[in-house]
């Protein structure tokens, strides 16, 4: 087989922007970590932690931030009469918004609608008959650069500290 220069220059090309591509695909944005974060948040997803600094991972205790969380959740349950599942929210309706952005630090304005996930039958039968209640979610959250990555600051959304 006859090897053509401009093939080899055009499988080059084809190449590095393969590279380019998967570079920028795992990069995150400050937005992209509002929205992960905020989805992780509403949803009692452990995962959330990863999306907090590392030393607002622990508080001054040694007690992970998110079991104080959970810990908080429960008691509201109990408190309620319900199960903590019943406090899960999912987001729909996401839109983002860089209010401000610098190196260091940038605040990100996020809007969202918030219903209940309890279980899926509960949100195909409360969209079906339009009883399922949505809350309005408007905050503006502060991200941080740590080592290249952005990570949500303390206190958001009145995490424990």
């Amino acid at each position: 087989m006859n090897v053509r220069p401009k093939h080899v220059l055009f499988i080059g090309a084809l190449i590095a922007g393969i590279c380019i591509q998967i570079s920028t695909a795992f990069a995150s944005s400050p937005e992209d970590t509002v929205v992960d974060f905020s989805k992780a948040y509403f949803m009692l997803d452990p995962e959330m932690a990863t999306y907090l600094p590392e030393e607002a991972k622990v508080n001054e205790d040694g007690v992970e931030i998110f079991t104080l969380y959970c810990e908080q959740i429960e008691k509201k349950a109990h408190n309620q009469g319900y199960k903590p599942s019943y406090f899960k929210m999912s987001l729909s309706d996401i839109d983002t918004e860089v209010l401000s952005s610098d190196e260091e630090t940038a605040k990100v304005r996020i809007t969202a609608i918030k219903k209940r996930s309890i279980n899926p039958l509960y949100k195909i039968v409360g969209n079906l008959y339009s009883i399922q209640d949505a809350h309005k979610l408007d905050r503006v959250v502060t991200v941080i650069n740590e080592n290249g990555d952005w990570k949500i600051a303390p206190g958001t959304y009145g995490l424990p500290q």
